[in-house]
């Protein structure tokens, strides 16, 4: 099925692809490496439009540290730069790792960071072909008033899976936003509305233009693992982020975040924070793994069932920790 006919718009600054997206309304869509976007326009599940491209706006592909400000990286810098990237080293493990178990290097060497991050939530029922689209009512997500996950429900609970989000906050991302209205830099966890069908708290003509990762203070260790069905291209069922500073042999700072079990990132902050001040043991990392399975909850609406997914959540929460202990 072909991709359905657009006009498309290539700004030269941000401010002025800000300005379109104003002016457009909601017969726009902003387009970064597209990966993401085309598939879905291909499928029918929007029809935009318009679509404004940032490919043209000089400045956003780059990636750069500095001890100040640490880690800043372009909206538009690509998978393929950030997981080889020399200056993500071992203080950002977790980014480059989870850049690099995304999708095909293909689709790496187009996908961008701030496309994966703000890429729409997803559901079995919901991410279907345009045929199957047409014998079922039409979901929450797509304009109707059922969910088809959950019964009687009164919401959408697709499930957002994004890789990255989950490393970035763990390591204390912050995202820098232009709109209309002006420039602003917010947490990455704070991006998130948590519903299925309306993703994001930031307003429509907001552009995400960066991210930046604070320089580490101290010893910082990070890791990300993902469970998936095939390794090659799929979208976690879940994965899990960890952060952590080290002060001597003590936990001085910790973050838990997980991905592909509820319709945005789940951060473990309670979990996390009980670790303050201890040793990495073993009753510790048992401890936080069971936490993280007790605090998840995913639906039946992805390829997996909820119980093995939930069961992949500890296992890698336990995996991540006791690596990190071994560092």
């Amino acid at each position: 099925m072909r991709i359905p006919r657009f006009e498309y718009h290539a700004p030269e600054t941000i401010d002025e692809a800000a300005g379109l997206l104003k002016r457009l309304g909601e017969q726009s869509s902003l387009a970064a490496g597209g990966t993401d976007l085309f598939v879905r326009m291909k499928q029918r599940l929007i029809t935009p439009e318009h679509v404004v491209s940032l490919a043209k706006i000089p400045g956003i592909d780059e990636i750069s540290f500095d001890a100040e400000h640490g880690l800043t990286i372009g909206a538009r810098a690509s998978l393929t730069q950030i997981s080889r990237s020399p200056l993500l080293g071992d203080n950002y493990h977790a980014v480059s790792q989870a850049a690099h178990l995304i999708a095909t290097e293909q689709i790496r060497n187009m996908a961008t960071v701030g496309g994966n991050i703000c890429q729409q939530t997803r559901c079995k029922f919901y991410n279907r072909a345009y045929v199957w689209q047409k014998t079922v009512a039409p979901c929450f997500k797509r304009g109707g008033n059922v969910c088809h996950a959950v019964k009687n429900s009164k919401r959408c609970f697709a499930v957002y899976q994004g890789d990255l989000a989950p490393a970035i906050i763990a390591l204390n991302g912050r995202v820098g936003l232009i709109s209309i209205e002006g420039a602003k830099t917010i947490p990455l966890e704070d991006m998130f509305r948590g519903g299925g069908k309306s993703l994001f708290s930031i307003s429509r003509d907001a552009v995400l233009k960066n991210i930046t990762i604070p320089a580490p203070v101290n010893t910082c260790f990070s890791v990300y693992k993902k469970y998936r069905i095939r390794d090659g291209m799929d979208y976690p069922l879940a994965g899990v982020a960890v952060g952590l500073h080290k002060e001597g042999n003590r936990i001085e700072t910790m973050r838990i975040c997980i991905t592909g079990v509820w319709s945005s990132p789940v951060l473990l902050q309670e979990a996390a924070q009980s670790a303050i001040g201890n040793r990495l043991t073993g009753a510790l990392i048992k401890g936080l793994a069971a936490a993280a399975f007790d605090a998840v909850h995913p639906l039946d609406n992805l390829e997996d069932t909820l119980i093995h997914r939930r069961k992949m959540v500890r296992l890698m929460v336990e995996e991540a920790l006791m690596e990190l202990s071994r560092r």
